[in-house]
């Protein structure tokens, strides 16, 4: 039997990525330097906090199921996060564009989120195997 109390980090992280995607802009957010015109840290940012999103919940929930007899469970499960990371990735984005608080909805964005979902995934599939 799994423990639901697990997915609490990641319910967690999730709230606090539509946070800081949502919340208006303020004068106090950052600003690229002048030089920095065409490096866009943003994507960084989004690729890093859902390549961290899928960590903690695959650290957390998914190391649960490690006997063998679960392995389609664990599949399953997997594959479910990974397209509700992604849903949830492309309603930010039209959040970001119907709601105007001065974020604007970037679908380069959404790929850095995808990129990071898929990158800790492959990441932790290429772990195991070792």
């Amino acid at each position: 039997m799994f423990k639901k109390q697990s997915i609490i980090p990641a319910v967690l992280w999730g709230f606090f990525i539509l946070y800081l995607t949502i919340k208006p802009k303020s004068a106090n957010d950052f600003h690229s330097p002048i030089w920095l015109k065409d490096f866009h840290p943003d994507k960084i940012a989004h690729f890093g906090f859902w390549a961290l999103w899928y960590a903690i919940y695959h650290l957390t929930y998914l190391k649960q199921f490690q006997i063998s007899t679960q392995t389609k469970v664990k599949s399953k499960q997997q594959r479910i996060f990974i397209v509700i990371a992604i849903l949830f990735g492309a309603t930010i984005e039209i959040l970001q564009f119907t709601l105007k608080w001065g974020r604007s909805a970037d679908w380069l964005d959404l790929i850095a989120d995808s990129s990071g979902v898929f990158s800790a995934f492959l990441y932790f599939k290429w772990r195991n195997k070792g």
